[in-house]
């Protein structure tokens, strides 16, 4: 699914437009444990996180991930902003928390689109 449908199912406001929105998406990412994204994510991953640091752009950089989700509606400082054009990562926040924002996602993508390491402790949102 490109990611700007994706974005719109799912409620997100696109805070930056870092990379065109026709990219394809068809995995992702839901927590706040780097290794795991940096051994399991792909320039075909959303990544959803509470992490808010602009830190969390580079590895993005690296590993080619199109776009990153916040959560709750929050709105980034100018700072986070900033590494997420520098770095060329779409950012874009869901209005809900974690679990809801996994569930929309299940509902586009199907829970086999979830990114996950077998010794995860995510909480599976799939209730």
């Amino acid at each position: 699914m490109k990611l700007e449908e994706l974005a719109r199912k799912i409620g997100a406001k696109v805070l930056n437009f870092s990379k065109p929105l026709d990219v394809e998406i068809n995995r992702f990412y839901a927590g706040d444990k780097i290794s795991e994204l940096l051994n399991r994510a792909s320039e075909r991953t959303l990544v959803v996180s509470n992490i808010i640091n602009p830190h969390i752009f580079r590895v993005a950089e690296l590993v080619d991930i199109p776009a990153i989700c916040l959560l709750n509606d929050f709105i980034p400082e100018q700072d986070i902003l900033n590494a997420a054009v520098e770095h060329g990562t779409v950012l874009m926040v869901s209005p809900v928390d974690m679990s809801g924002t996994v569930n929309r996602l299940f509902s586009c993508l199907g829970p086999e689109a979830r990114v996950t390491d077998e010794n995860s402790s995510l909480h599976d949102c799939r209730r």
